[in-house]
């Protein structure tokens, strides 16, 4: 969310000319301000259909915001410690939550002969970490659920403990080491009152859902069917992508016997009297859950490769049952070949009636979910992909820090083209990459930096996924396969960042490939590469202008004695290329491997 924080610093800069006397004065204005601050700049900062940038009426309008905490929890004569939140009003209690976290959060405040300013948001990651969650839910159908989560967490400083829960929540005991503890809850932030140091924390609290949403997507129950998403934080969590929350998860859920029952990961069930009792435990740490259920759904097991494969879907489901496992076999059998098994042993296939549409559209955790009946796999003409592959391609990486989303979104982008290829051939394949390469451009270059873009936008769907077919072309096919096996593994056991992709492939001692030189660019620059060739008699001089990037390069011209090319790597603004003889009609990146400016 990081376009969010930087709408709202552009408050803080007005409220550090307008510094107050005390602490609280300074919370107190801050909150108003930013209250009475017409919201129409939350729009497209949260892709929460994935694949799909927001361009929904409610992210266009005015959106009213409604206010929660501003208090102290710290001060001394000169620096203090602030809580604000504050959440805009979509329709969603899980969007608003999303789209307040740009804003909520504890603060730094610094005074300056006595008058007092914001300095920073501190990261919640800085303050404390989430290392467990052992949830008991009572799920009430066409309701909501009423939940006891008992956490373990790792406090650092003095500032207490924070965390993200659903604004709407009603949060009934807050209890620490047996005894009820001093809190603050509000505008999505929950706020506690614990020492540095380890310590198990226990909150209760009940969470009506949205019956009938304008936008559905986070959560939405009726009578027969409903969801909350791992977005819409009817449990604590950071937010996304952070290193902080990423915890062992123990679940169990009771809810009425007609009804099934998924929490996106390994689970097994039991009938008692008139409830259904699923109990679930995570096998990698992860910041938060899905829960989907549906009176109407069968219940199929199957297996392949080794994994447990359930499906949650209706008879009218399409493609049928049958054709689902088919194609997850088939995708699972291609990336297990090359990229190794996740070893996950468990994978559900979910459909959301309750989201309209009717498409694949998203992975948590052990589960992929479809909005309505998709009715296809993959799509071979005109805008060639294969979205449920894009899907189970999830369960191979996970990401942390700021190219997180490149790391999961970039690299499940790509094994569509596997998809693809393997299904309808090479040509497919060209028409996919081109398709992202023409978005690309067409959106985001020169504005936008994977670096900075967080969840907000399909970049890392376009050019991230550039960026791993270029690593794979950089390295070779064997290389880049042992070293995303190897980037697999790291990742779900724990957190792994950009540094952590680097790392593996930096064991791979290509010659004349340095990980990191070659990566930082792509993530950190705004603009794709702009090669141009200067051509003197036999010599070709490839010249780079704008940022510098490392790159493998097939250069190719006519000679006299026919087509000839040469690779090379490019380190410099100016890499001279000799030929065998005079040339003519040369030729950058014939083959469009790269991502280029053309």
């Amino acid at each position: 969310m990081q376009t969010s924080l930087r709408i709202f610093l552009a408050t803080t800069a007005i409220c550090r000319i307008q510094a107050q006397s005390s602490p609280q004065e300074l919370a107190d204005r801050v909150l108003q301000r930013w209250t009475e601050d017409s919201a129409t700049a939350f729009a497209s900062q949260f892709p929460f259909r994935e694949g799909q940038e927001i361009h929904s009426n409610a992210a266009k309008a005015k959106l009213e915001r409604i206010k929660g905490l501003s208090s102290v929890v710290h001060a001394d004569q000169k620096t203090a410690a602030l809580l604000l939140s504050g959440v805009p009003l979509t329709g969603n209690s899980g969007d608003d939550t999303a789209y307040g976290m740009g804003f909520s959060g504890i603060y730094e405040a610094l005074a300056d002969e006595g008058r007092w300013s914001l300095a920073r948001q501190i990261p919640l990651e800085e303050t404390g970490d989430i290392t467990a969650q052992q949830l008991k839910v009572s799920l009430r159908p066409g309701s909501g659920v009423d939940v006891e989560d008992r956490l373990r967490v790792r406090v650092k400083g003095a500032n207490g403990f924070a965390s993200r829960l659903n604004h709407r929540a009603n949060l009934r005991l807050v209890r620490a080491g047996g005894s009820e503890v001093r809190h603050q809850f509000g505008g999505g932030l929950l706020w506690v009152d614990l020492p540095e140091g380890e310590a198990e924390l226990t909150i209760q609290f009940s969470l009506e859902v949205e019956r009938a949403p304008q936008d559905p997507n986070s959560g939405c129950f009726t009578e027969n069917f409903g969801h909350i998403r791992n977005q819409y934080f009817w449990h604590p969590m950071f937010g996304f992508s952070n290193p902080g929350d990423q915890a062992d998860f123990q679940v169990a859920v009771r809810l009425p016997k007609q009804y099934s029952l998924t929490t996106s990961l390994p689970q097994v069930q039991r009938i008692e009297g008139a409830e259904r009792i699923v109990e679930a435990r995570s096998i990698q740490h992860t910041f938060a859950l899905t829960l989907a259920y549906d009176r109407e759904w069968q219940v199929v097991n199957e297996t392949a490769g080794g994994v447990r494969l359930e499906l949650f879907v209706t008879p009218a489901f399409r493609p049928d049952r049958a054709a689902v496992v088919q194609e997850f076999r088939q995708v699972h059998s291609l990336l297990a070949g090359r990229f190794g098994e996740p070893k996950s042993g468990y994978v559900a296939v979910v459909q959301l009636r309750a989201d309209p549409g009717d498409y694949w559209h998203f992975n948590s955790n052990q589960a992929v979910f479809a909005a309505g009946s998709p009715g296809f796999f993959s799509v071979k003409d005109k805008n060639p992909g294969a979205n449920l592959a894009h899907e189970i391609g999830h369960f191979w990486t996970s990401g942390s820090g700021p190219a997180a989303n490149f790391l999961r979104e970039g690299w499940a982008t790509y094994v569509e083209s596997l998809a693809l290829e393997g299904e309808y051939g090479a040509d497919t394949a060209k028409l996919f990459w081109k398709q992202h390469a023409r978005n690309y451009f067409d959106r985001y270059d020169g504005r936008m930096a994977i670096w900075e873009s967080g969840n907000q936008t399909n970049l890392n769907y376009d050019k991230g996924a550039w960026v791993f077919r270029m690593l794979e072309e950089a390295v070779g096919s064997k290389a880049f396969q042992q070293a995303m096996t190897d980037y697999s593994r790291r990742s779900l056991a724990g957190a792994a960042d950009w540094e952590t992709l680097v790392d593996c492939f930096q064991k791979q001692n290509v010659p004349d490939f340095d990980a990191s030189r070659f990566l930082l660019p792509w993530l950190k620059e705004k603009r794709a590469p702009r090669l141009s060739a200067q051509t003197q008699e036999r010599t070709v001089t490839i010249v780079q202008s704008g940022p510098a990037f490392v790159l493998p390069v097939t250069l190719e011209a006519a000679t006299s004695k026919g087509i000839e090319r040469h690779l090379v790597w490019i380190r410099e603004s100016k890499t001279e290329v000799q030929f065998a003889d005079v040339v003519s009609a040369v030729r950058i990146d014939p083959d469009e491997v790269l991502l280029l400016s053309r």
